[in-house]
């Protein structure tokens, strides 16, 4: 009798053990998922980058960008949104991806009207493009977005207004031409992304100024981490007396299988000019994603 009292107790003992651990299993939970490291999520944008040029190859979508002018007090883009116009210009232009191994990215820009007006040459400069197979079709869209430049408002020369343009920040060709600083993790376009700092290293930079200085570039990215693709970009380039900032917002349009840009923002201003006293600003939405048929026919560029 005695000693089934004594293994009584004991088994007293272990039940109260089992329930004290069970409890403990209750509080704690299950264990966390461990966030992806930054060198993981980069990968994961080199990769998108890589196949966003792929997947949306031949996708042409619409442009509408607002360009303005503005006194320059030290204080431009939103701090002046309802400030005084010296000029504005609206233009709607067709843009079209084409798969380039060198750029796979890139975008080309056919600007279709000036402030309402159609570009009396356009239609001229597309039969060029698209009718003909002689020439290498890149050097063509790359006349055509240089033409389009042209129209662009401001005393600020520039083709790198184009919304996937940060893309090149993560793209495994010229990734190690940045820093990268892991700026923690939030929740964003219902997604869980990962704030990146960055900052060009050494020489030559990526982009050259007009007068032929080097341009550094810095910034932030936003970056799903779970398809390392880009939900938002601030890139702003540093060179000399410039100062200027371009961001980006990326979103899922119906009917493609990546995010793409769908608002691009931008302001320049130059010190060492005439036109010091006045910055320029931007705003553009795109919209109507298609993919070119034969109504819109555009070479592969391979």
């Amino acid at each position: 009798m005695r000693s089934l009292a004594r293994r009584g107790s004991g088994d007293a003992r272990l039940r109260a053990v089992l329930v004290v651990l069970v409890g403990l299993g209750l509080v704690a939970g299950p264990q966390a998922e461990e966030p992806p490291r930054l060198r993981d999520v980069l990968a994961r944008a080199g990769e998108a980058a890589e196949q966003f040029g792929v997947a949306l190859q031949g996708v042409v979508a619409r442009e509408t960008y607002q360009q303005t002018v503005r006194p320059w007090t030290g204080q431009p883009f939103e701090a002046q949104v309802d400030g005084p116009v010296l000029e504005t210009r609206r233009l709607v232009s067709s843009l079209l991806l084409v798969h380039d191994a060198a750029t796979p990215w890139q975008l080309h820009r056919d600007v279709v009207t000036v402030d309402d007006v159609p570009v009396a040459d356009r239609q001229d400069r597309l039969s060029a493009l698209f009718a003909g197979r002689s020439g290498d079709p890149r050097q063509r869209l790359r006349e055509i977005t240089e033409e389009s430049a042209r129209y662009n408002l401001g005393h600020v020369t520039r083709t790198i207004n184009i919304p996937t343009f940060p893309l090149l920040v993560v793209h495994p060709t010229h990734r190690e031409r940045f820093r990268f600083s892991d700026g923690g993790r939030s929740r964003e376009a219902e997604a869980d992304v990962r704030r990146v700092a960055f900052r060009e290293k050494g020489r030559p930079r990526l982009v050259r100024g007009e007068r032929g200085r080097d341009v550094e570039l810095r910034g932030l990215l936003v970056i799903d981490e779970r398809t390392g693709e880009l939900v938002r970009a601030t890139v702003t380039p540093h060179a000399g007396l410039l100062r200027s900032a371009l961001e980006v917002s990326f979103a899922r349009v119906a009917g493609l299988s990546r995010r793409v840009p769908v608002r691009l923002r931008e302001w320049y201003w130059v010190d060492d000019v005439p036109e010091r006293d006045r910055y320029v600003e931007g705003d553009a939405t795109y919209d109507e994603f298609r993919r070119y048929t034969t109504e819109v026919s555009a070479p592969v560029v391979r």
